[in-house]
C-alpha cells in the first residue's frame, strides 16, 4: 500500500481515528470536532503542496 510509506500519512490517519472515537466516546464536542479536524485537514494538504515531488 502506497498510504503505508509515508510517515505524515500514518499520523494523519491515525489522528483523523482517534479524533472520531473521542467524538463518539463523548471526550470530544461536535463543535470541537470540526474545527480539529478542519485544522488537520488544512495543514496536512498545505504540506503536500509544499513537499517536492519524488
Amino acid at each position: 500500500m502506497n498510504i503505508l510509506s509515508s510517515a505524515s500519512k500514518i499520523v494523519f490517519i491515525l489522528m483523523a481515528i482517534a479524533l472520531v472515537a473521542l467524538t463518539f466516546t463523548g471526550k470530544v464536542d461536535a463543535k470541537d470536532f470540526v474545527m480539529l479536524a478542519g485544522m488537520a485537514f488544512t495543514y496536512y494538504f498545505t504540506r503536500q503542496k509544499e513537499l517536492p515531488k519524488q
